[in-house]
């Protein structure tokens, strides 16, 4: 069997690296074959190196992460990794998509990486550690479509040109932290 691939696109290189170093801690088998800065970056590596998962930020200029997910994900797995928990909490819990709120810990990409795991052991055939079975044409189980409509349609809406700063990002040692505006004083 060959070492899983991923693809890894986020708009900030630092948070790149961050992820990549996480996954290299808690997924060694998993080879990451191409970074990108924003979506359509994303869609062409994707496109080029057709890795098994995808690390998809949800705010990225041009094409967003949303938008970039419908043209990978009956091809892949796709995690997104955002700062907007009210997109991923509500959207994700169908389990058709895993995601980590950013700034993430180790436990919880651990988790991430299981489930992972889980389903790309039943795409190749194998059982699931879980004991439950995947959908027989490889897609995700629920309305996964209806739901990227819904948060694409919510993206576009909350990035209307002449909007106000909404977050700040902020160098703390090796990484960075992404602060609300409204918590600043």
């Amino acid at each position: 069997m060959t070492a899983p691939t991923a693809l890894i696109a986020d708009d900030e290189p630092l948070l790149r690296e961050r992820l990549a170093a996480h996954l290299a801690q808690a997924w060694p088998e998993l080879r990451v074959v191409a970074q990108a800065r924003n979506g359509r970056e994303a869609l062409e590596q994707f496109d080029e190196w057709q890795p098994a998962v995808a690390f998809l930020d949800v705010h990225m200029p041009g094409l967003n992460g949303i938008e970039a997910a419908r043209g990978i994900a009956r091809r892949a797995q796709v995690v997104f990794v955002t700062a907007h928990e009210q997109y991923a909490v509500q959207a994700f819990e169908q389990g058709a998509i895993d995601y980590l709120v950013k700034p993430f810990d180790a436990a919880r990409l651990a988790d991430t990486v299981q489930r992972l795991r889980a389903r790309l052991a039943t795409e190749a055939g194998l059982p699931r550690s879980d004991g439950g079975a995947a959908a027989a044409d490889g897609a995700w189980p629920g309305p996964a479509d209806e739901v990227l409509d819904r948060l694409a349609a919510e993206l576009r809406r909350r990035a209307a040109p002449g909007r106000w700063l909404q977050r700040i990002r902020a160098s703390v040692e090796p990484s960075v932290r992404l602060i609300p505006v409204g918590e600043v004083v």
